[in-house]
């Protein structure tokens, strides 16, 4: 216990620093300080602050896809669980005051980019799959559902750059919640008696 403690609380200093001074300004001293331990501890658990940043961007992605999913109901249609899911993933961002500003600059730093090349693509695969399966039920307009994926994906990680900037979800969720609606299939007219 003891020891994911301590790196924990190596991440959570990591998220004050890099949201105060920036990524770039920020060292691992700074990062060092900030949690109540030596720099041996942190280059103990993480390289150099690359490595850190790398796996702090990687806890704070794998969190929002948790949030987002917790919402997830396979009872509900699917245009509901796509808003429900966006919702509650830019809440989170909305919420991550420290973290939005480390985020939005991670996201334009070429040494953390492979990091988060392999949670997008983790992503992609299971929009992809629920995606799929509401075509299948008629639910959405049958479109190539790895390029309906891709357009989907790539307008929530822009609006995603808008909540890491602004911190407003709520003109955001406007947008995407028309734009999601747009893909529902009106339900088949009940046959008449």
């Amino acid at each position: 216990p003891l020891v994911r403690d301590t790196k924990q609380r190596i991440l959570d200093a990591a998220v004050e620093v890099f949201g105060e001074r920036g990524y770039r300004g920020a060292s691992v001293d700074d990062v060092a300080v900030a949690a109540g331990v030596t720099k041996g501890a942190v280059y103990y658990y993480f390289t150099d602050k690359d490595d850190l940043a790398r796996d702090l961007q990687h806890v704070l992605w794998e969190q929002l896809a948790q949030d987002a999913l917790a919402v997830y109901d396979p009872e509900r249609p699917a245009v509901d669980n796509l808003l429900g899911c966006l919702e509650a993933f830019l809440a989170t961002i909305q919420g991550m005051a420290g973290a939005r500003t480390f985020l939005r600059e991670a996201w334009f730093t070429a040494a953390l980019d492979g990091a988060a090349r392999a949670d997008h693509e983790d992503a992609l695969g299971l929009v992809q799959g629920l995606l799929q399966a509401a075509m299948d039920r008629g639910e959405l307009a049958r479109l190539d559902p790895e390029a309906l994926t891709r357009v989907l994906v790539g307008a929530l990680m822009e609006a995603t750059l808008h909540i890491l900037g602004s911190g407003e979800i709520e003109p955001t969720m406007a947008v995407v919640g028309h734009l999601v609606r747009a893909l529902a299939l009106a339900p088949a007219p009940s046959a008449v008696s």
